[in-house]
């Protein structure tokens, strides 16, 4: 922590839920109490130094009344500090201007009082602001006009007047570019603060406009291949009440277990789709290779799965931190894929699943020589309900969700692939 940030935390202690703006505020008014302080003390020096002791109890007063707010501020009573320290700093000013020639120019001081006043409250504390202007304003006019004074005068030695005079100008300047620099770092915040927001909408906007867009691309789609199984299994009941064969009926439940299965894969999409969606990230330390058995423990029953050769290039203590149900959510659609679209009159249809530590990043690699993916597909595999061949029985959400998936685990996906040879993905996390 910078010698700065520990003299705001002293004087305003932690941000809490303050805006930045407020924050600031607080800051400045506890800067504007210490520089008081510095002021008062150095007018102290020279009032004993110039023997100019009847004025000098004010000086304790105003130190007094300073530390008072000093810790009223702290306690983060931040309004209440301000206004006492613009009342005492307007008494202050009061009652020296009032018993001095203008030639010293303590008049100056209602302009520092002023910006204050407008500096310290925001736009909701408009009133106060206007009742300390007005403050100034009177005494301003009451000391420069009248004969009232609540301090008596003293004799002034003529070179005490333009010394006094210099002294008063460099304090008043130091004290108007204090409060024009944190005018001005206020106005920084509040805009950069408003970009933020712009930025933050329109990142917003955009989620909810692609939301909306899959939305409806989801309820037609997910409607047609929910109803397309369920009126299938439908009609062949219808076809297995009127037939008495046994052949029959038996390629009539084959083929209804087939409708069941896709629409179980269907309604396991949609699950993983909203899981994916809606629940946070969730990561743990695990064993990748563990991850990738257990995938191709739940290919097994498939139809090419007996005559795939698998080949698993993984450190067998290769461990990794992510999203367990995420990563499975990759692995399983990647590694069924391979399998589904393995190309069976290939002498050595095979899947290779490489992964290693790259860069601090985890490198996986799923290969294989199957049909491959066409060109002109490849660029709309990733989409939503997308079906790149007449063998592909599936949702068509499966590598839409894998993209989704691993650019919510801050990753990246990349697909190589050559018609009739194969195809490799590629997933950095």
């Amino acid at each position: 922590m910078s010698m700065f940030k520990k003299l705001e935390f002293w004087l305003v202690g932690d941000r809490g839920e303050k805006s930045l703006s407020d924050y600031r505020r607080a800051v400045l008014a506890g800067y504007s109490a210490l520089v008081s302080l510095a002021t008062s003390i150095y007018y102290i020096v020279i009032n004993y130094v110039r023997s100019y002791n009847p004025s000098v109890f004010l000086y304790y007063i105003f130190i007094v009344v300073l530390l008072i707010a000093l810790w009223v501020n702290k306690t983060g009573r931040h309004w209440l500090a301000k206004c006492i320290l613009l009342l005492i700093m307007n008494f202050i000013v009061f009652a020296f201007s009032s018993r001095e020639p203008p030639v010293p120019s303590a008049f100056l001081f209602f302009i520092i009082s002023s910006l204050t006043a407008l500096v310290f409250f925001d736009a909701k504390e408009k009133k106060s602001t206007a009742v300390f202007l007005a403050l100034s304003g009177s005494l301003y006019l009451i000391a420069r006009f009248t004969e009232f004074s609540i301090v008596s005068n003293r004799p002034i030695d003529p070179a005490y007047l333009q010394r006094a005079y210099d002294n008063n100008l460099v304090i008043a300047y130091f004290f108007s570019v204090l409060a024009v620099y944190f005018l001005v770092r206020i106005n920084h915040s509040v805009e950069a603060s408003l970009e933020n927001r712009e930025k933050q909408i329109l990142e917003k906007n955009l989620i909810l406009t692609k939301t909306n867009e899959e939305l409806d691309r989801f309820i037609y789609s997910t409607s047609h291949d929910l109803r397309a199984p369920l009126n299938s299994i439908q009609g062949l009941i219808n076809l297995c009440e009127r037939s008495s064969s046994p052949n029959e009926l038996h390629t009539y439940h084959t083929m209804m277990r087939d409708r069941v299965e896709k629409l179980e894969n269907v309604l396991g999409n949609i699950s993983q789709y909203s899981k994916n969606a809606k629940l946070e990230i969730e990561r743990k330390e695990i064993n990748l290779r563990e991850y990738v058995e257990k995938a191709l423990f739940d290919v097994r029953y498939m139809e090419a799965a007996g005559r795939v050769r698998v080949k698993i290039d993984i450190e067998p203590e290769l461990k990794i931190e992510t999203d367990p149900m995420r990563l499975s959510i990759v692995l399983n659609n990647l590694i069924s894929n391979a399998f589904k679209y393995s190309d069976q009159t290939k002498d050595d249809p095979y899947v290779l699943i490489q992964a290693w530590i790259e860069s601090s990043h985890l490198k996986l690699v799923i290969a294989d020589n199957g049909e491959g993916i066409d060109e002109t597909q490849q660029s709309k595999v990733f989409s939503m309900f997308y079906r790149g061949t007449t063998r592909s029985t599936g949702s068509g959400l499966g590598l839409y969700l894998v993209k989704e998936t691993v650019e919510k685990l801050d990753g990246t996906i990349t697909l190589s692939s050559v018609l009739g040879q194969g195809t490799t993905f590629t997933v950095m996390l």
